[in-house]
């Protein structure tokens, strides 16, 4: 269908979207996944790399034919509709960390990875729990970035990608304010709400923090300004309003 003409596209596309198709396509994937996951592990997890850089052929990394046509199927849907597949490639990425947590490790150096990640946030603007979910990605990798071990290079590559998002990190702070004050009752009913956003604010300040501990040291060329006192103490102090 999603290889012949337009007509049978448009004709057909938007009622299977409505039936679920987008949720089929990614719980067989994810049946498929699971199959190839003790063997295959550094495919999955360049997988769930390419699902958000958009730049990769995903059916180049499978010698599944099954599992070659559940991908060129998701890439289809992402040229027709980027948002429904944004989040949809993040409801995969999430499923996968949270199955085999290890995969946070080899893919928590993988910075274009995390600037793919904050990408994504304005396509979740009205879904809190798709915002949630996209936390709770960032919260996993980040608790796993050793700031005190990192290259000078690979921390200053992981704070510029920290402060070129700190106005995405406030409209969705601001926005999960305001979804709270929304449901304060039920809020107030049930009790404390998990929430993954706060350990990652609290990573974000850590790794602030070391950067400012070794500003002294940083050569000049390193000292940029896109990584400046001003971005790095407005940043830290979005988080710490947030963490309190």
């Amino acid at each position: 269908m999603l290889e012949s003409q337009k007509e049978v596209e448009h004709t057909l596309l938007s009622r299977l979207m409505k039936l679920g198709l987008a949720s089929l396509l990614v719980n067989l994937l994810a049946f498929e996944m699971s199959k190839l996951m003790n063997d295959r592990i550094p495919d999955s997890c360049l997988m769930a790399s390419n699902a958000l850089k958009w730049d990769s052929k995903f059916s180049s990394s499978s010698d599944d034919p099954v599992l070659d046509v559940i991908l060129r199927a998701l890439e289809a849907l992402c040229v027709i509709d980027v948002s429904t597949s944004c989040v949809t490639a993040e409801v995969l990425i999430a499923n996968i960390l949270s199955d085999v947590p290890d995969l946070a490790s080899n893919i928590s150096q993988d910075f274009p990875f995390l600037q793919g990640l904050f990408d994504i946030f304005p396509f979740t603007s009205d879904d809190s729990e798709a915002r949630s979910a996209l936390w709770s990605i960032i919260a996993r990798l980040l608790v796993r970035v050793r700031e005190d071990e990192m290259s000078t290079s690979s921390l200053h590559q992981i704070v510029f990608i920290l402060l070129s998002n700190s106005d995405v990190i406030e409209d969705d702070l601001f926005d999960q304010q305001f979804d709270e004050n929304k449901d304060f009752e039920s809020l107030a009913t049930s009790g404390r709400k998990s929430d993954a956003r706060t350990p990652a604010l609290r990573r974000i300040i850590c790794i602030l923090n070391k950067w400012n501990a070794l500003r002294d040291s940083f050569e000049k060329d390193m000292i940029e300004e896109h990584v400046t006192d001003e971005k790095i103490c407005r940043l830290l102090g979005i988080c710490h309003k947030h963490t309190v």
